[in-house]
């Protein structure tokens, strides 16, 4: 099947996860920035928000919502941007078949717009015409997948139909956010999803990038 533009999730599908101890450890450095001694349930509350969790945390600490979660994720970027840099957070090998793809490409990634746009300009990923993260701000967090508020508007930007699009991903969200917008989905089963269950049933399911030649020759 051919399809107009293709694009991808970050994390888990173009490069690898981080290490959730690392983002725990920027949770507690935003906390000591405003002198909060935080709560374990304080710090679960900012490693996987909603805005519920974040409006709840922010009330017990006497903290504008908006400036924590500035700070968080600025803490959560640089992090991870160290964790690139020191070579522990790297691309999978079969990035290479971003090249083979007779498509336009893009990518949309819950992770912070920062970072992604870190990760492409750091490895060069020159395929990728449109990147959208997540704004560090409390309605980013709305906007975050399931909701297909980011692929639309990537989709908007390659100037592609939803109906002639897919998007990739490594995640039951993934796939939520693309039948949201009416786009196909490929759902990539890496070695961290071996057992993992899918919500709703992707329109295609690969085991590597490479296995995206096949979708379109199928």
């Amino acid at each position: 099947m051919s399809y107009e533009a293709v694009v991808f999730d970050n994390d888990g599908v173009i490069v690898e996860l981080t290490d959730w101890s690392v983002i725990r450890e920027a949770v507690r450095e935003t906390f000591a920035s405003f002198d909060v001694d935080p709560r374990e349930e304080d710090v679960e509350a900012l490693l996987r928000t909603t805005p519920e969790g974040l409006a709840s945390v922010s009330r017990r600490h006497g903290l504008d919502p908006a400036d924590l979660w500035r700070a968080r994720d600025a803490n959560a970027s640089a992090v991870q941007q160290e964790a690139i840099r020191a070579g522990e957070k790297s691309l999978y090998d079969d990035v290479s078949a971003l090249s083979t793809l007779p498509s336009t490409l893009g990518m949309v990634s819950n992770n912070q717009q920062e970072t992604v746009s870190f990760i492409v300009e750091h490895f060069d990923l020159t395929e990728f015409e449109v990147v959208y993260g997540r704004e560090p701000t409390p309605e980013g967090i709305e906007r975050k997948k399931p909701s297909g508020h980011y692929i639309e508007r990537a989709l908007s930007a390659l100037d592609c139909d939803p109906g002639e699009a897919l998007y990739v991903g490594d995640s039951g969200v993934d796939v939520l956010a693309a039948r949201a917008v009416g786009a196909d989905s490929a759902f990539i089963r890496r070695e961290h999803r071996v057992d993992y269950d899918l919500p709703a049933t992707p329109t295609h399911e690969i085991e590597s990038l490479h296995d995206l030649v096949g979708v379109f020759e199928g």
